[in-house]
Parts: C-alpha cells; sequence; structure tokens
C-alpha cells in the first residue's frame, strides 16, 4: 500500500471515530485475545501489577470468581453458569456466568437452531473492566476503546459476543436476545423478563470482600465506585482475598430490597456474635425484647420464678417427678410487665 493509500486509510479511520461508529466497547476473541503475558503472576500480586505486566482478563479468575459469589451470597440466584452446557464453545477468556434468565434465554436460542455457539464473551467483572480501561488509557494491550468500570455492557450480565452473528438473528431475537447493530456486530443483550441491574451489586460485593479482609482499612459499602473503591481494588489480589464470600442467614426484616446488602442478618452478624437473644448454646426467655430497664426487671422476675418453683418442688412431693432427658431443658415463663 503506498503512502497516499496508508494516509487515506488514517483520515477514514480518525472520521468513522468521529461519527461514534467505533463506539463500542472491547471484545475479547480466541486464547489470548489482546497480547501476551509479559511476566508470571502470582495470586497474592495486586491488580495493579497486572495493568503492567499482563494483557489478558484471565489474570484476574480467582477475585473475579469471589465476586460472583458474594453477589450469589446477596441475592441467590442472581447468576447461571453456561461453562459445560451442550452445544456451546467458549473462547478460553471468556468467564461463563450470565444473569440466570438470560443464561436460560440462550440455551433456548441454540437449542432452536440446534446448531454449536461460539461465545467469546459473557460477563465481565468490576477487576476486568478495570483492566481493559487501565490498558486502554496507557495504550497498552492493543485496546483501542474500553468503557470505564461499571459503564460496559457486559458487566450487567445480560450482553454475549458470538461468531457468526449473522445466522444466530433471528433464533436469538425469537427469546429476546437482541442485535446491536452494525456498530458492534457481534453483540447481544437480553432484554427480556427477570433481568437485574447488578452494577452496585458488583461494586458492593467488592467492598463487603475488601472489609472483611481488611478491617484496618475499611470502606463504605456503599455500592458507588468511587475513589476509595478503585484505589482498593488496585490493591486487591489477582487470584482473590483469603477471606471469600461470606453467605449469612436472610434477614428477619423483609423491608430490606433484595441485594441490598443491608442485613447480615440470622442468629449469627459478620462478627458472629448472636442477633437472637440467645448464648452459644443456651436457652432463650420467651419475652419479648425491650429497653435495658425492661430487660433488667425480667431478670429480676425470673430470678423470683425460679425460687418460688424450688419452694414448690419442695411441698410437692406427691407429684411425679419430671423426666429427665440428656439435653438441657428451656423455661418460657410469661413474666409481668416492667414497670413504667
Amino acid at each position: 500500500m503506498g503512502p497516499r493509500r496508508v494516509a487515506l486509510a488514517l483520515v477514514l479511520s480518525a472520521a468513522c471515530a468521529a461519527n461514534g461508529e467505533a463506539t463500542s466497547d472491547h471484545h475479547e476473541h480466541a486464547g489470548d485475545p489482546i497480547g501476551t503475558t509479559s511476566a508470571a503472576l502470582s495470586g497474592a500480586d495486586p491488580v495493579s501489577a497486572a495493568v503492567a505486566e499482563s494483557c489478558t482478563t484471565s489474570v484476574v479468575k480467582g477475585l473475579s470468581t469471589q465476586l460472583v459469589d458474594e453477589i450469589q451470597c446477596m441475592r441467590p440466584g442472581t447468576f447461571a453458569s453456561i461453562e459445560g452446557a451442550s452445544g456451546f464453545t467458549l473462547g478460553s477468556a471468556v468467564f461463563p456466568w450470565l444473569q440466570a434468565p438470560a443464561r436460560d434465554a440462550l440455551l433456548a436460542a441454540q437449542r432452536e437452531r440446534g446448531v454449536t455457539m461460539t461465545i467469546n464473551s459473557a460477563l465481565r467483572t468490576l477487576p476486568q473492566q478495570y483492566l481493559l480501561y487501565r490498558w486502554y488509557r496507557s495504550g497498552r494491550c492493543g485496546i483501542s476503546l474500553a468503557a470505564s468500570p461499571g459503564k460496559s455492557n457486559h458487566e450487567s450480565a445480560l450482553a454475549v459476543d458470538i461468531d457468526d452473528n449473522a445466522a444466530w438473528r433471528e433464533a436469538m431475537r425469537a427469546h429476546d436476545l437482541v442485535w446491536l447493530g452494525a456498530s458492534d456486530p457481534v453483540h447481544f443483550d437480553y432484554e427480556g423478563e427477570g433481568q437485574v441491574d447488578i452494577a452496585g451489586l458488583s461494586v458492593l460485593a467488592f467492598q463487603r470482600l475488601w472489609n472483611r479482609n481488611h478491617p484496618e482499612d475499611r470502606i463504605a459499602e456503599d455500592s458507588t465506585y468511587g475513589t476509595a473503591t478503585e484505589e482498593r481494588l488496585a490493591k486487591a489480589p489477582v487470584g482473590g482475598f483469603a477471606k471469600g464470600a461470606e453467605c449469612a442467614s436472610p434477614t428477619p426484616d423483609e423491608s430490606a430490597p433484595p441485594g441490598s446488602g443491608g442485613g447480615r442478618g440470622g442468629p449469627l452478624g459478620a462478627s458472629g456474635e448472636r442477633r437472637d437473644g440467645e448464648g452459644q448454646g443456651g436457652c432463650a426467655i420467651g419475652v419479648a425484647r425491650g429497653t435495658s430497664r425492661g430487660a433488667a426487671w425480667s431478670a429480676i422476675a425470673f430470678v423470683g420464678l425460679a425460687a418460688l418453683g424450688r419452694r414448690r418442688v419442695a411441698t410437692s412431693r406427691k407429684r411425679a417427678p419430671a423426666q429427665r432427658t440428656g439435653a438441657s431443658t428451656c423455661v418460657s415463663a410469661r413474666l409481668p410487665a416492667p414497670p413504667a
């Protein structure tokens, strides 16, 4: 190609970008699609090291898996895996998770057409998008365009990139998987029922994981991707934290929205302390909790009832003795109301 043709091609490329035709997000294809790893990273290396020493998002698979697990703890059933599903071929860089209804729609589209579908991208987690954006900003790894964390459709777990997109459009459309268009021809978005906005959940999942592993350097669990969260994300280990996802029992407060992360409910809280009025292996008194004054009155009344019970046992020899078992016995007593 002569110098004039090269110059013309560069002008045309610049014009396309200016007209918005090159605004799609980056897509990974095949094994190590955007370069090679220039230095081996250990699982304990920070994400910031991957920015300078790696060119594949698979390097943060361990941390990404913990984020998925944490979101599943906060909102069970959010994600479903396409790994191992019959009729699919996945690129080695694919993180094989989608929101459950999107996964089901994809399986249905594949069954309808009846041929193997090749997927090159599915869910992209917060650290994966962080890497792509940093590579794009620094001019590394051949990334010509990447959305900032929180702005990519792939972070929603509702998007897939596939081969042979034109042949799949009819079957995909029949199951609410909508082709994005000529600006990004490999890309389909699920637009059917049951989808969830997980942008805040993904950030909150990371914030919870960080705080669980760094109680000395806690950040706000506010679901917002701000400076504090970004700084900790850069320091997070690519292989995942020492303490991973933590699933607590559902909170009894049903007013909290699903996935809000506001409740570490159940009898045990995040600190391991009881939250149901019982000691570890002890018995609960059948009295509603109240103020500290009411609790003190209940304790005094209980002591009085116990003394009364001993007096009755001493004077009631004709009654049959209670059957003894190996288990401890809990006494539930209706106590008088504490003084106002």
